[in-house]
């Protein structure tokens, strides 16, 4: 079974998950470690478009991802809500990521938050 995730972008101020700029569902490969791992594969992606452009720019760092992140017709995609099968909930900031455990079919208010990754 794939291990599925979200990424929502944010403000840098903003402190509530469930007010995201934009999201984005990604259906497998969305634990947070490994090389194959989701910071492994986005870090690099945002940090580049941070050099470039800034991630203040939540749109276009958003659609920049989903760019760089499509391989095929299912891998990738732009949500308006939570899925409910979702382990990992990523909150992109324009300085950090923070790695959130979902339990199964749970709001914002369940997550776990269980790092955050610098983006710089």
């Amino acid at each position: 079974m794939s291990t599925r995730c979200q990424i929502g972008f944010y403000e840098a101020e903003e402190k509530d998950l469930s007010k995201h700029q934009a999201l984005i569902y990604r259906h497998c490969d969305g634990y947070p470690d490994d090389a194959g791992g989701v910071i492994a594969t986005i870090l690099p992606i945002l940090q580049d478009f941070q050099k470039n452009r800034g991630l203040s720019d939540i749109e276009y760092a958003a659609a920049w991802l989903v760019a760089k992140l499509k391989t095929d017709y299912l891998n990738i995609g732009i949500s308006s809500g939570l899925h409910e099968d979702i382990e990992y909930f990523y909150a992109v900031y324009p300085d950090r990521i923070d790695i959130y455990d979902i339990p199964f079919d749970k709001d914002y208010a369940d997550f776990t938050k269980i790092k955050s990754v610098p983006i710089s």
